[in-house]
C-alpha cells in the first residue's frame, strides 16, 4: 500500500441500513462521497473491516484517518463507543471518540452518540452530527426537529446539544399499518398524500378534543365502520394522528421562541411544517427546512476542530 504525507481524513457514517462515506480535502471541503446499502445488519459476522476496504479500499492509503458515526458505533457494531453527556458540543464528540489501529495503517476514531440520563433516559447516535450541521453559522439556539423511525426533538442552547426526547412516531405508524386492525381498513396499493384527512388526525389529538392516545388510535377504525371517513383516508389519518400528538409533547418542552429546524427526508419533514402550523400558526414565522445535507454539513464541521 503505497504511502503520502500527513494522511487524508475520512468521516463514515455507517447507520442500520446505509453506509456512507466522505473524504474531506484539506481544506475541509468535502472532495468526494460514497454510499451504498450496506448498514451494519448487512454485515455477517462482524466482517466490517472487510466491507470497509470493499467500499472504499480504493480511497486508503497508510497514515490516513478515519472517523466513524451511527451504528457503527453502537453495541451490535463494529466498536461500541461510550455516549457523552448532554449538554454536548462538536468538540466534546472528538474528544470522546475512541482509537483503534486499523490493519492497513489507518488510525480509526470511533465517535460517540450522545445520552440524557435525567429526567429520562434517552440516546442518540448519528442525529447529533445532524443537528450541529443545521444550524446557521451564526445561530446557536434553537429547537431542531429530526422525523423518522424513532424522531428526535433537541434544544440546542449556546451551541452545546442541551436537551432532547425521542418519539417512536415512525415505528409506531408501521407496527399499526402492517401489524394491527386498523391495517386491514388501509389499502395495500401507495395513496397520494390526503392533506385533509392527516389534518383531521392532526386535530384530534389537540388536548381539547383528545381522550388519549390509545384512543385516538381506536378512532382510525371505528370513524372508518361508521361511514364518517373513507377507508382510503385511515393511513394518513393515522399518521395524523401519531405526528399530532409528538407535536404537542415536543413543543411542550421547547423554548418560546427561537427556529424551529425541520432535518430529515422532505416529504416527511413537509407532514410536520403542515402539522406544526395546524397545531399552532403563530409558529409559520419559526419553523424552516433544515440543510438537505446535513450530515455532510456537521462533518464538515466536525473536521475543523478534529
Amino acid at each position: 500500500m503505497a504511502k503520502h504525507s500527513g494522511g487524508a481524513r475520512f468521516v463514515i457514517d455507517w447507520g442500520t441500513s446505509n453506509f456512507r462515506a466522505y473524504r474531506f480535502a484539506p481544506d475541509g471541503r468535502v472532495a468526494e462521497t460514497h454510499q451504498a446499502p450496506c448498514g451494519i445488519l448487512s454485515v455477517a459476522d462482524q466482517q466490517f473491516a472487510a466491507v470497509l476496504q470493499q467500499q472504499i479500499g480504493h480511497w486508503l492509503y497508510e497514515g490516513d484517518v478515519l472517523y466513524f458515526s451511527g451504528m457503527i458505533t453502537s453495541r451490535n457494531g463494529w466498536v461500541e463507543t461510550p455516549y457523552v453527556d448532554a449538554p454536548a458540543c462538536l468538540k466534546d464528540l472528538a474528544e470522546g471518540a475512541v482509537k483503534v489501529a486499523g490493519d492497513h495503517g489507518q488510525t480509526l476514531f470511533f465517535l460517540p452518540g450522545v445520552c440524557m440520563r435525567s429526567p429520562t433516559a434517552d440516546v442518540m447516535r448519528g442525529e447529533e452530527i445532524q443537528v450541529f450541521g443545521s444550524l446557521a453559522d451564526d445561530e446557536h439556539t434553537a429547537t431542531v426537529v429530526l422525523p423518522g423511525t424513532h424522531s428526535k426533538w433537541v434544544q440546542v442552547e449556546a451551541g452545546r446539544l442541551q436537551h432532547f426526547t425521542t418519539h417512536m412516531t415512525g415505528e409506531v405508524f408501521g407496527v399499526m399499518r402492517q401489524h394491527s386492525i386498523l391495517g386491514r381498513l388501509m389499502p395495500d396499493t401507495p395513496q397520494v398524500f390526503r392533506q385533509d384527512a392527516f389534518l383531521n388526525g392532526v386535530a384530534r389529538s389537540a388536548l381539547g378534543q383528545s381522550l388519549g392516545l390509545l384512543h385516538d388510535l381506536f378512532t382510525t377504525r371505528s370513524t372508518v365502520l361508521l361511514e364518517q371517513m373513507p377507508a382510503e383516508d385511515c393511513a394518513d389519518y393515522l399518521s395524523g394522528l401519531l405526528i399530532g400528538h409528538e407535536i404537542r409533547a415536543g413543543l411542550a418542552s421547547a423554548p418560546a421562541q427561537g427556529p424551529i429546524i425541520l432535518v430529515g427526508e422532505a416529504a416527511l419533514c413537509q407532514r410536520y411544517q403542515i402539522a406544526l402550523q395546524a397545531c399552532d400558526p403563530a409558529l409559520s414565522s419559526r419553523v424552516r427546512m433544515g440543510p438537505p445535507q446535513a450530515s455532510v454539513e456537521g462533518f464538515a464541521r466536525l473536521y475543523t476542530i478534529l
